[in-house]
């Protein structure tokens, strides 16, 4: 009864609401006062586009032999899929207990792991009814003794017809250090019968490096959980008709490194679209599916201080101590170092680049993702990132990143100076064409100012060492026509407006000076546009046989080049 219609209001008819569908929901009572959904005690459904993974089942069957399996990476690799599928196809006794949040709590936490075990049919529906006593007692006694009455019960059962198994879903929302240790506990007593399989998107706090060392622990990461080509091409083609060609199935492996999440995703946009190969080569992380996903269920779900790093270092291509100190402005350089780790223990993406566990990288599309959220979140933060970035890196001698990110921040200036001291560097290592890429992204001003190193770039372009396909020769020279394009319009800009300043100011003895440094410095930049003409003319000439036309050309080409010295 809702009461009078006077009286009614809307926080009357929410508080109704919630209560109906309070009463409509399954709950199993496990104890007066601690009552469960039912859903949390058994595995989800399986979704419809299944794939029934037999390397990682059998993987999964093969892990009883050691008494701790875990499944530990960040969210949409299958995790929680998998242990369903395995699960419904065991002939073991299967206990499953999804977390939540709320079971932070020890007594609720040890409770509902209880009322988890009930459901195996070996043992009985009052089994743990001591523990929960305890455990729920105005006074409980310490955790060690209600574990160790609970451990003495599993194993005093008179006879088990199969092993128990004894899943705990997301566990990665478990903070309390009191059941971290209580589980540690817990585990370094299992009876032999008892399996535990935690799925948790990150590396719980548990003795794991101990468990390994002793060959106790079976770990399955996103290294084994992302998605295989076979296996991408079943759940693909249950999601996409037609399906994908072979080559586009290996493109969006490929770029998506095998997350399912972000298969499912793409797959999901592809379903409304047409032009497939168009899509797939412009697919980015800020794919509104994709930044969505990450941007809810993953970063939302973060302290302020990580998803901070992660976004401030997803400019980066490489991440390690160093660098993330500088682009962060981190304290220290070991706070950076302990960041990276965490990082890392909570499964975000972070791909190590060697042994050590230094250098590592971001998984491609996540990081797209991240930097697109970063300009959406933070722009005033985007250039400032990376001039700092470009400051570390230019200290370090490590001339392609600084000049990347003075770029990216829109600092030419810096970039542009960068370039003039590197530019012969580049050249004998054999990145030329890199260079002649920077030069064409800067502004003109900028390209005016630095006329000369465009040039010279050109030059280094036009040098046959530079290539060893008739591609590469077409593209270089491509790129030597636009460098010679910029500055001629450079030159014409220039001497537009010298001949104002001519017009407007009388020739004084200073100004004479500075014209005829501006006019050498010209008749130098239109020389060596004349040897980079007559360059492009001779390999012209090669290229179509055109083989009486060389002496002259290679006579024009050495006179200029005599001017030059």
């Amino acid at each position: 009864y809702l009461g009078q219609t006077e009286s009614l209001s809307l926080a009357r008819l929410e508080e109704t609401a919630r209560s109906l569908l309070h009463a409509q929901q399954p709950v199993t009572t496990t104890e007066q006062g601690m009552m469960l959904l039912s859903s949390r005690l058994a595995p989800p459904r399986l979704p419809n586009a299944l794939v029934e993974r037999e390397r990682l089942l059998t993987a999964l069957d093969e892990a009883l032999s050691t008494p701790l399996t875990l499944l530990s990476a960040s969210a949409g690799w299958g995790k929680t899929t998998l242990l369903s599928v395995w699960a419904h196809r065991q002939k073991t006794q299967v206990a499953w207990l999804s977390l939540d949040e709320l079971d932070n709590s020890p007594t609720r936490f040890w409770v509902a792991l209880i009322a988890a075990l009930r459901r195996c049919p070996s043992l009985a529906s009052n089994f743990g009814e001591n523990v929960v006593a305890q455990l729920q007692s105005p006074q409980p006694p310490p955790l060690s003794s209600c574990l160790s009455v609970l451990l003495h019960e599993l194993e005093s059962q008179q006879a088990y017809p199969a092993p128990i198994v004894l899943i705990l879903d997301d566990y990665q929302v478990i903070e309390e250090s009191v059941i971290h240790q209580g589980m540690a506990f817990f585990l370094e007593h299992l009876p032999a019968h008892l399996h535990l399989i935690l799925s948790s998107r990150v590396d719980p706090d548990l003795p794991l490096a101990r468990l390994r060392a002793h060959g106790q622990l079976t770990e399955i990461r996103a290294d084994e959980l992302r998605f295989q080509e076979g296996e991408a091409s079943q759940f693909l083609d249950k999601m996409l008709s037609p399906p994908l060609s072979e080559e586009e199935l290996q493109r969006l492996v490929s770029r998506t490194e095998g997350w399912i999440a972000g298969l499912h995703l793409v797959a999901l946009t592809m379903q409304k679209r047409e032009d497939r190969t168009a899509y797939l080569e412009t697919l980015t992380g800020s794919q509104r599916y994709l930044l969505d996903y990450v941007q809810e269920d993953i970063l939302a779900r973060l302290s302020p201080d990580t998803r901070d790093f992660l976004l401030h270092t997803a400019i980066l291509s490489r991440l390690d101590a160093a660098v993330c100190q500088a682009v962060t402005a981190v304290p220290t350089r070991a706070a950076s170092q302990q960041m990276l780790a965490l990082l890392e223990r909570a499964n975000l993406f972070l791909v190590p680049l060697d042994e050590e566990r230094r250098t590592y990288r971001l998984h491609d599309l996540f990081r797209e993702a991240l930097l697109s959220a970063l300009h959406t979140s933070q722009p005033e933060m985007v250039s400032l990132l990376h001039r700092r970035a470009a400051d570390f890196y230019e200290a370090e001698g490590q001339w392609a990143e600084a000049i990347t990110h003075a770029l990216a921040a829109a600092d030419f200036s810096t970039a542009a100076r960068l370039m003039e001291q590197t530019v012969e560097q580049f050249w004998v290592r054999g990145e030329a064409a890199t260079m002649a890429r920077w030069v064409l992204a800067l502004p003109d001003p900028l390209v005016r100012e630095h006329a000369r190193l465009a040039l010279t770039t050109a030059l280094y372009l036009l040098h046959p060492v530079t290539y060893s396909t008739r591609e590469q020769r077409e593209s270089r020279h491509q790129q030597v026509r636009q460098l010679m394009a910029r500055v001629e319009a450079a030159l014409q800009h220039q001497a537009n407006e010298t001949n104002q300043e001519i017009l407007a100011t009388r020739a004084g003895s200073t100004f004479r000076s500075d014209l005829e440094a501006r006019e050498a410095e010209e008749a130098l930049l239109h020389r060596r546009l004349r040897l980079l003409r007559a360059g492009m003319a001779l390999y012209e000439a090669i290229a179509a046989s055109e083989y009486e036309r060389l002496p002259a050309l290679h006579q024009e080409m050495q006179e200029l080049d005599q001017d030059e010295e």
